[in-house]
């Protein structure tokens, strides 16, 4: 399996690609297990979308499911998660590309991404978004994911009472 894919292929050929990974093989993942034991099974799939202006837009969709073993922040002991992820990305090339965050959609993401895209580190971004914010969940932002980003899930966060507002003004003013 290639460790890259070329994003304007894979979208416009709406490629796929599947695999399974360790989770310790993710190294940003592996500061938050408990045990290297689990499994993770990832599917990419692009597509290339036109809109009703006629621009065409660039997507991935990835699904991630499987289990890992955490350390649980108040018993220190081994905790099973389960994961169950789905997101849509609609990939730009430049924050030039991205749309007022009152005009993005609920379902999915913008992300500034190249040519090229590494697919361990997706795969690992998303699985780093999606943890329980006890053990660090949103806190992982890869050089892909863009302040903007960063910016709307605080926004829904604090609409829904996800993410604590000190808590993501703490990792910004680390910036």
């Amino acid at each position: 399996m290639s460790d890259t894919i070329q994003i304007d292929r894979f979208t416009r050929q709406g490629q796929s690609i599947s695999g399974r990974i360790a989770p310790q093989a993710l190294p940003r993942l592996a500061d938050y297990l408990a045990a290297d034991e689990g499994e993770i099974a990832f599917s990419l799939i692009g597509n290339l979308a036109t809109d009703v202006a006629g621009s065409q837009k660039r997507r991935l969709k990835c699904i991630i499911s499987g289990w890992i073993l955490l350390t649980d922040p108040i018993t220190m002991k081994p905790l099973r998660h389960a994961l169950a992820i789905e997101s849509r990305l609609v990939l730009v090339r430049d924050e030039s590309e991205l749309p007022p965050l009152e005009l993005e959609s609920e379902d999915e993401d913008y992300i500034v991404c190249g040519a090229k895209l590494d697919v361990m580190e997706r795969v690992e971004e998303e699985i780093l978004l999606n943890l329980p914010a006890a053990f660090g969940g949103q806190m992982g932002q890869s050089k892909t994911t863009t302040a903007r980003t960063t910016a709307k899930a605080t926004i829904s966060g604090l609409t829904t009472g996800r993410i604590s507002p000190f808590a993501k003004l703490a990792e910004l003013k680390k910036k």
